[in-house]
């Protein structure tokens, strides 16, 4: 019952998100800036006996029919539509950053790395990437108003009479099928590209996983676009920035008005295209199609089926015969089929090397190992605890076991210890943490330790000289620390080290690179989000129960024992964060052991 509630109640949710556009933050942003244009214009309003509120929300703008087509077509596209788009285009952008940038490897390898990161070079990659983004969706705006079949499922969104900023949400699935798509290649492709020749050290300047160019637009009165407020940035700044005014103006009747300031956040899309318009003044402004063509969009199932009945009306046979309605069609296809099917295409699951464990080797083969030099060992340790609904207790020990086989390989001359899947997860009676939930195992602090510090011992017996601890879950690593700290001080006159690798789980890059990748902190969560889940996807893809693949960031954890959008995990994301892991955990050693 309460995950029905959740589902329900999540398109509200988008209010208190900081990286959407009708976040309470922007919407009271937007609100002040009316207030002060009121105060401004205070003796005018007077003269009419209107107060702050009146001019504001006006009754017969909230209340309007198309008003109430909005809330409602906002909710159902949010409830249903969204879930429908997240499935098809949730992972375009990663997916098309990892092939562009493999891409770029093959042909342009001699300029990998050049451009280091800094605060110069952050600010460029920030501008730069929300530059490719607003081009996006300036193009796929230019092809909706160009297209004469596409305008048909445009017109949904400029068939409104009056606007509040919940208009914004009046966008038909056909029309977002196109942005999405456009705007997954776009940003991937930038993506890609930064990461090439940024080497991975890519600088980005986001709040909430959002871009602070895209943050301070939404800061300047953005909700004030779909809304009877006038602000315009006059005409200096109207040249580089589209602001609400001319927003307005896209949405008029007016001839002169039709297919003008296509662009979201930058205007020199427009300019560059003949599409700019900058108004010198105020301008009256009839919102809408007409009455005649409002009239068509007045419910709100004719905002769902409207276009459809318009396509079949005004088709003709003749249009068969017409080359350029194929090639329309063929460029809408050529942009959301590559986005879909990008969006489905990941790597293979991986495979776990089939050398180097210990529990796979007999004692003559260790011996010999050792004797060859092998005598770095690794002792992974994993954890058998909830993950909410959709993932495996065995997670880290699955995970831990291929990342410490990865991490061997790469260093050489290494072993890999069985996994500890023992380890602490809270107390027992009474139980706390993830013991609360039903099949989580264990163990008293002290006793992982000792179990920590047998195991090495142990290894030290047999003639390993540097003992690296690996722990792929939070619990751990404090007393991996101590441990390694306290037996490596015992023998380090006997040239034994023992390490605690805390760069695989604390400093792995991996938040940056989901960051960095639009994904806000919410929607990565901290346990059984996107990167718990897209690493089972890609080490043990049936230890994730499909079903329960959604978007948990609303949800109670003491009721699902998990948090963030795991809806959102994918198999190759899963292969990017496994190897940011495995390359953070092979360059601490390789720097310990120099």
């Amino acid at each position: 019952m309460e995950d029905v509630l959740d589902r329900l109640t999540a398109p509200f949710a988008l209010f208190f998100t900081t990286n959407d556009r009708v976040s309470w933050l922007y919407l009271l942003s937007a609100f002040t800036i009316a207030f002060f244009l009121y105060l401004v214009h205070k003796q005018y309003y007077a003269r009419q006996g209107k107060s702050a509120l009146a001019v504001i929300f006006p009754k017969d703008v909230l209340w309007h029919r198309s008003s109430i087509n909005d809330y409602l077509f906002f909710y159902t596209s949010l409830l249903f539509q969204g879930a429908f788009i997240s499935i098809l285009f949730s992972s375009v952008s990663v997916v098309a950053a990892y092939y562009t940038e493999n891409i770029l490897n093959d042909w342009l390898f001699v300029y990998k790395g050049r451009l280091q990161g800094d605060y110069g070079m952050g600010l460029l990659s920030t501008v730069f990437l929300a530059a490719a983004a607003d081009f996006a969706l300036f193009f796929s705006h230019f092809l909706q108003h160009r297209i004469p079949w596409l305008w048909e499922f445009h017109k949904v969104h400029h068939s409104a009479e009056v606007m509040t900023p919940i208009t914004v949400f009046r966008m038909h699935p056909v029309d977002n099928m196109l942005a999405f798509s456009m705007g997954g290649l776009f940003i991937g492709a930038a993506l890609g590209c930064m990461t090439f020749f940024m080497g991975r050290n890519v600088v980005l300047y986001n709040v909430a996983g959002a871009n602070a160019v895209l943050i301070l637009f939404y800061l300047l009165g953005y909700n004030l676009r779909h809304s009877h407020i006038w602000w315009s940035w006059g005409p200096f700044f109207s040249r580089i920035f589209i602001s609400p005014a001319q927003h307005q103006i896209h949405h008029s009747s007016a001839p002169e008005h039709f297919d003008k300031n296509l662009g979201f956040t930058f205007a020199f899309w427009d300019g560059l295209f003949g599409t700019l318009y900058v108004p010198k003044a105020k301008e009256a402004i009839i919102f809408g199609l007409g009455a005649e063509e409002n009239e068509k969009f007045s419910t709100f199932w004719s905002l769902y089926l409207m276009p459809f009945i318009n396509l079949y009306h005004n088709f003709r046979l003749k249009m068969l015969l017409e080359p350029k309605r194929y090639a329309s069609v063929l460029v809408f296809l050529t942009v959301v089929l590559p986005a879909v099917y990008l969006n489905n295409k990941g790597e293979e699951p991986v495979s776990v090397p089939v050398k180097g464990y210990l529990e796979d080797m007999t004692w003559q083969e260790v011996r010999d190992a050792i004797r060859n030099g092998s005598t770095t060992v690794l002792v992974p340790t994993g954890g058998t605890e909830q993950n909410g609904p959709h993932v495996i207790l065995g997670k880290h020990n699955y995970i831990v076991k291929y990342t410490a086989g990865k991490i061997a390989e790469t260093l050489g001359k290494t072993l890999v210890a069985p996994v500890i899947s023992y380890v602490p997860e809270g107390t027992i009676a009474p139980a706390d943490g993830h013991m609360r939930f039903a099949g989580t195992l264990s163990i008293p602090e002290a006793e992982f330790e000792a179990v920590l510090e047998s195991a090495a011992r142990s290894l030290k017996q047999h003639g390993f000289k540097t003992i690296a601890f690996i722990g792929d879950s939070g619990g751990n690593q404090e007393a991996q620390k101590r441990v390694a700290e306290r037996l490596t001080r015992l023998w380090q006159n006997e040239g034994v080290r023992v390490l605690h690798i805390n760069d695989y789980y604390e400093h792995n890059s991996q938040q940056a690179y989901l960051l960095n990748n639009s994904y806000s902190e919410l929607q990565i969560g901290k346990h059984a989000g996107i990167r718990d889940t897209s690493e089972l996807m890609a080490v043990l893809p049936s230890g994730i129960r499909a079903g329960f693949k959604v978007d948990h960031s609303g949800s109670d954890f003491l009721s699902t024992g998990a948090d963030g959008d795991a809806s959102k995990a994918s198999l190759l994301l899963g292969n990017i964060l496994l190897n940011l892991k495995i390359e953070a955990a092979v360059k601490q050693i390789r720097a310990a052991t120099k």
